[in-house]
């Protein structure tokens, strides 16, 4: 019978804590920014996804890698090379992901030269990169 008093002041206290528990936990919920579930998909991509699907997405005349090598190849103008792998690369980039800005450069063993580029590198924050080699060509790929 001494412990009546106790008791009945733990069961307050106990309760008291769920109380400021629930009270806080409603609060911090909404207080949170809340996003409809189309803005839930992480359309953060990778440099190396996207270089593994340049390199396995068949087009019909064979993947993006090897056609924008096919035309490196092909070409003895480096110009008109250089012109129609662009075409290549951008169609393909622009198509399947126009949020993002990319640098696609090309090393032959010789030089390193841009095939496609939509933003100035230089006032990037953040860039990923990812590399390919696909037939006696080295393909780096810029995103951020």
């Amino acid at each position: 019978m001494e412990n009546r008093g106790f008791i009945y002041t733990l069961d307050a206290i106990f309760a008291l804590t769920i109380l400021i528990i629930m009270t806080a936990s409603l609060t911090h919920f909404l207080t949170l920014k809340h996003y409809l579930p189309s803005e839930y998909r992480n359309e953060n991509y990778n440099a190396e996804d996207i270089m593994d699907l340049m390199a396995s997405h068949d087009t019909g005349n064979g993947t993006i890698l090897e056609r924008i090598s096919h035309e490196l190849n092909f070409h003895q103008n480096r110009e008109e090379a250089i012109t129609e792998a662009n075409k290549i690369a951008s169609g393909f980039l622009n198509s399947k992901f126009p949020n993002i800005k990319y640098n696609l450069t090309v090393y032959d063993g010789i030089e390193s030269v841009t095939i496609a580029s939509n933003a100035e590198m230089s006032k990037a924050d953040n860039i990923n990169s990812a590399t390919k080699n696909y037939n006696n060509y080295t393909f780096q790929l810029y995103i951020w």
